[in-house]
């Protein structure tokens, strides 16, 4: 019935449920979608949802699978190159998945070159009603360097998301985020309707950098490398 799509650099996060839509009408929605992630030391996301029935017959969410995935740049050493990628599956701890009066049964499983959360829902949403639950776990989504950290969070689905709210904390310093946020930790709201997606990154590094324009880690070594040619320029000139 619903499929969402969550990654953090990239963690791919599709919650797809196994029981089929019966027919084409809107059976359901997400009225309120809230991920809090936090970034010191490993990851803890936590997926606060509210699905709605939209229909005059009780709605059973039933099986639901959350696939996560990084997809991170082939590095030298410390140092990334650009424009390479690898994909692998992503190490899960600490996972629960709960409503304020139930916990739902859930389990991990590592599939290849990505990790899938399984979990069961098995009670009804009845007519004009919403169920509220939380998926909340710890994992090793973050590409983490020397100097600076990422996560980018791209949100799909494939049913209506009238009310999206993500934020990001860390105790390093943010110097990148798109879209640009309002604050020192980005906080991002809006809406995605069927079928859309949409991406959301911050970069935090540990140097008292301003909020840049780019990545902060291309303008760093970029810098870093420019100096070092223009100081051997010298150096050869002097000879």
């Amino acid at each position: 019935m619903m499929r969402l799509s969550v990654s953090a650099l990239l963690l791919v996060f599709l919650l797809t449920s196994v029981l089929p839509t019966v027919s084409a009408q809107k059976v359901e929605e997400i009225t309120d979608f809230r991920i809090n992630v936090e970034l010191n030391g490993n990851a803890h996301i936590r997926y606060d949802i509210t699905i709605k029935n939209l229909i005059d017959n009780p709605v059973v969410p039933g099986i639901e699978e959350i696939r996560l995935q990084k997809v991170r740049p082939l590095k030298v050493g410390i140092l990334p190159i650009p424009f390479t990628e690898q994909r692998m599956p992503v190490k899960v701890e600490n996972l629960k998945v709960y409503s304020r009066d139930r916990v739902f049964k859930s389990s991990v499983v590592e599939k290849g070159d990505y990790t899938a959360i399984i979990y069961e829902i098995w009670y009804p949403v009845e007519p004009g009603k919403t169920l509220n639950f939380t998926v909340e776990y710890d994992a090793d989504i973050v590409d983490s360097g020397l100097l600076f950290k990422t996560v980018t969070i791209p949100v799909g689905t494939d049913i209506d998301i009238k009310k999206l709210e993500i934020t990001v904390n860390s105790d390093w310093n943010l110097c990148y985020a798109d879209p640009k946020p309002s604050g020192s930790n980005p906080t991002w709201q809006g809406s995605i309707p069927k079928g859309g997606i949409a991406f959301y990154t911050a970069e935090f590094s540990v140097l008292p950098l301003p909020i840049l324009p780019v990545r902060g880690y291309i303008v760093f070594w970029g810098s870093l490398l420019a100096i070092i040619v223009v100081l051997a320029i010298i150096g050869l000139r002097r000879r």
